[in-house]
């Protein structure tokens, strides 16, 4: 009964809160014009997440410090782990429409071609993450303000 009167008394708050956003002129079908940007943006930063947790499960499942498979079956390997993580990520906050999923799809392409740039930059917190063996492969294997995409890179 109690329960009850709770569920009530928050339905009336809710019905009192949506009365007052009316009477500012609030539309409170249409979301705020900064709702699917701030969407895609998340989707993005999701993507990435993804994508560098999945390597970093990849490393610690193989060991590997260079590519012990193909290079396509390597970034096969990271881009599908990272695709599973994502979808993980996106039923946690609920992000279901296209747009986000292709924005995460965006943002993992764009951390797996990328991450190693970061290495270069920030390789003190990749050494405590990784190792200290793996930033030092990938120091010497690829070349800072490149793209590495399937082994071969790609100067910008």
């Amino acid at each position: 009964m109690e329960r009850s009167e709770r569920i009530q008394t928050m339905l009336a708050r809710q019905e009192a809160w949506d009365k007052v956003q009316e009477f500012y002129g609030v539309d409170l079908d249409k979301p705020a014009p900064w709702t699917p940007i701030l969407s895609v943006v998340l989707a993005v930063a999701m993507g990435t997440l993804s994508a560098m947790i999945a390597r970093y499960i990849h490393f610690q499942l193989t060991g590997s410090i260079g590519f012990n498979l193909s290079a396509n079956l390597d970034f096969t390997l990271d881009v599908l782990l990272a695709i599973a993580l994502a979808f993980w990520l996106r039923e946690l906050v609920s992000l279901s429409a296209i747009r986000q999923m292709g924005a995460q799809f965006a943002g993992i392409l764009l951390a797996l071609t990328t991450m190693h740039n970061v290495v270069h930059e920030f390789p003190g917190p990749f050494t405590r993450l990784f190792s200290a063996e793996w930033v030092e492969h990938v120091t010497l294997t690829t070349a800072p303000g490149t793209l590495v995409f399937r082994g071969k890179e790609i100067h910008l």
